[in-house]
């Protein structure tokens, strides 16, 4: 954030699970503090209900990696590796494809990362290498975006019905601009200055931090990692909305180029890098990787945040023996959640799973428990190694 064209601001101190005094400015959640004083998170103070829809199994119905959800009053989009595809929400069952991997006429090369589904238009977004590609859930094309020229973009996320916000990697340690707003047609609206650079490094080649969307209320918020605040996006201007205090986990921006270097014990494993953050009308969640145990190669810990804004109070849980750390099932007394890539949407519902190896551990492990669990879901103990995963669906209270 840029300390000259930003007044100063008043920061409330987020300690753990305590309480700050309240003021008009913009929050610091203390992201360190709470991750250095872990404490369980109750599945029963974030949701009042809790819903379970195991996916159809089916040969054209498998899910891929990287699997992400998304919830509509009818339908539960799945969208991963490879895969777009439609289920029915009160049964699961599987309804269509939406889109074909490929490199021919309207078929895409990859889909989203951030905000791939488009609640408001009910549409898919996804892309080739010469346009992005807006698919309506009847599986056919509904807009072809034009990236605008001679411009390299991430991904693009929908500001509205016309236009759209890019962030640019600062790969070279010197780019002017970090985001782009433009139309269908590749017009630019706008592009906000970046004030950030770094020395670049042959040896260890490119810096690269990929930028986390999400949108809340029809507003679009953009976090870079190695920056510590959170903005909204406008068409005009950005406007700062959380700032977190990271501390020692938070990656110095001079060290991007090297954050995933070496490849044996990438640079990144020490720091907190987030993955995924949401918002809805009482919490703002997030979700990060780090290895406190200093292991190695890809190693890390996955990690969720849950910031109250009512009590104004932080949450990050320990890992378990999954290296993930857990939401304690207090509603129903059924397996642990990890909502580490989760959504919310406009009903203001948390959109999660759980993989159906994970649960049929929980029921041979837990036999006792699983005996005063109700039928529905005593059911999903049916369920073999190799199925679709449950989603689930978590009321988030107001």
């Amino acid at each position: 954030m840029d300390i000259k064209r930003i007044l100063p601001i008043l920061c409330i101190l987020i300690i753990g699970c305590t309480s700050p005094t309240p003021t008009d400015t913009i929050a610091l959640i203390d992201i360190e503090r709470a991750f250095n004083n872990p404490c369980d998170i109750l599945l029963s103070e974030l949701a009042d209900e809790i819903e379970y829809i195991p996916l159809e199994n089916l040969p054209e119905s498998v899910t891929g990696n990287a699997l992400r959800l998304f919830a509509t009053d009818n339908y539960i989009v799945a969208i991963s590796f490879r895969h777009n595809q439609l289920f029915d929400r009160k049964t699961g069952k599987f309804i269509r494809e939406i889109g074909r991997f490929g490199q021919g006429p309207n078929e895409y090369l990859g889909t989203f990362i951030s905000m791939p589904f488009d609640e408001n238009r009910l549409t898919i977004l996804s892309g080739n290498q010469k346009n992005g590609l807006e698919y309506g859930l009847e599986g056919n094309v509904v807009r072809k975006i034009i990236h605008p020229e001679g411009e390299l973009f991430s991904e693009m996320i929908p500001l509205d019905e016309n236009y759209f916000v890019c962030y640019k990697n600062n790969y070279a340690g010197n780019e002017p601009y970090k985001l782009y707003i433009f139309d269908d047609n590749g017009n630019i609206f706008n592009k906000f200055p970046n004030y950030h650079s770094y020395i670049p490094n042959p040896s260890v080649g490119a810096g690269s931090t990929r930028a986390v969307y999400y949108t809340w209320k029809n507003n679009v918020f953009f976090f870079e990692n190695c920056v510590d605040t959170l903005f909204q996006v406008t068409k005009n201007e950005l406007i700062p909305y959380y700032r977190f205090n990271l501390g020692k986990y938070n990656p110095p921006y001079s060290e991007k180029p090297k954050l995933y270097w070496p490849p044996e014990k990438p640079l990144s494993n020490k720091y907190i890098v987030f993955q995924k953050i949401n918002e809805s009308d009482r919490f703002l969640f997030l979700s990060f990787w780090h290895d406190k145990k200093d292991r190695g190669i890809h190693i890390f810990s996955h990690y969720f945040v849950v910031y109250d804004k009512m009590t104004g109070t932080t949450k990050i849980s320990e890992v378990d023996y999954t290296d993930k750390s857990p939401v304690i099932n207090d509603i129903d007394d059924f397996a642990p959640l990890y909502p580490l890539l989760f959504n919310i949407n406009h009903s203001g519902e948390m959109v999660s799973y759980l993989e159906a190896s994970y649960i049929l551990d929980w029921f041979e492990a837990n036999p006792e428990k699983a005996k005063k669990l109700p039928n529905r879901l005593q059911e999903l103990s049916k369920l073999k190694f190799d199925d679709n995963q449950v989603v689930v669906i978590l009321k988030l209270k107001q």
